[in-house]
């Protein structure tokens, strides 16, 4: 006899028992299944950023392509670009070319001279214009072929030399230049500095919060914009002291400094050297690849005559 019901109430806590197992169980299946979701979606809102931001570099890498072949003679007859592992090519098989009438003929031009051997009307204008800027080189071997070249640095002397083979250390010379090169992008720019064409003694990525382009109208437009210029001007000020501190640490070396990207950022930058200053026209950079911009930096355009 049970006179108290003790029994019945033994059954109830151990059914309410049973009901706390299968909620505990139902919680942590839940909480499981939420931690899933969040990750999924961190691992969606990861790829829709990067994908954003490799959107932006390709077409920043477009616009400024489309902007380096309206000023550079690439649409001349004849004119191309030479990597630095193509001028080494070039420069090999002009080595090996002798003329016993030591008619062969070398000049070289600082910027802004004109060449001897060649009337200014034959240049393209947008080669004057590059030749202006780093100087220009005339390679002759006469009645067989005559090229131009336009170096990615000024020539540091300049001189008309005939003899029986090519003078050629002045090329040599800006391929083992050492530069100070800052490519300055709005939020992400780069500075780095190479011994030459074939050495990068080091880079770094200089990163700032800068608000994206803003694509409504009005008043919050406006009002954007000018947040996004004061994000610009901070990163400018920010890459100014990193660049500062990089110069002084290797002014000892580097004998070029040369510039690259947004014209609002490379205004911040333009008290920072004693060096001569070299415009540089490159894609933007890819911190995976440096490489790539130290082939750009180092890249000749050539014109047959």
């Amino acid at each position: 006899m049970d006179l108290f019901g003790k029994k019945r109430y033994q059954e109830r806590i151990a059914e309410l028992e049973r009901m706390l197992q299968e909620l505990t169980r139902e919680k942590e299946e839940l909480e499981h299944a939420l931690e899933k979701r969040e990750e999924r979606l961190k691992r969606i809102t990861s790829a829709y950023q990067e994908t954003r931001r490799a959107l932006k570099d390709a077409e920043l890498r477009l616009r400024e392509s489309a902007e380096r072949s309206s000023e550079e003679p690439s649409g001349s007859p004849g004119a191309q670009r030479l990597t630095p592992r193509e001028v080494k090519r070039l420069l090999r098989r002009l080595d090996n070319i002798e003329s016993p009438e030591e008619d062969i003929l070398s000049e070289y031009r600082k910027p802004g001279e004109r060449l001897e051997g060649a009337p200014d009307t034959a240049l393209p204008r947008s080669l004057k214009a590059m030749a202006s800027e780093r100087g220009i080189s005339l390679l002759s071997l006469p009645d067989v072929f005559t090229i131009l070249m336009v170096p990615p640095l000024p020539f540091s002397s300049d001189g008309v030399t005939r003899g029986r083979r090519f003078e050629l250390n002045p090329i040599r010379e800006i391929m083992e230049t050492p530069v100070l090169l800052v490519s300055a992008h709005a939020g992400d720019s780069m500075i780095m500095v190479s011994l030459g064409a074939d050495h990068i003694e080091n880079f770094e990525i200089v990163r700032t919060p800068v608000k994206e382009k803003h694509s409504k109208g009005g008043w919050s437009q406006r009002r954007f914009e000018r947040l996004r210029e004061e994000d610009i001007r901070r990163h400018g000020e920010h890459l100014k002291d990193r660049v500062e501190k990089a110069f002084e640490r290797y002014a000892p070396l580097i004998k070029y400094v040369a510039v690259s990207g947004e014209p609002e950022l490379i205004r911040h930058l333009n008290q920072c050297f004693s060096l001569p200053l070299i415009r540089a026209r490159l894609g933007k950079h890819d911190e995976r690849n440096p490489e790539r911009t130290l082939e750009e930096l180092y890249t000749y355009t050539l014109l047959r005559m």
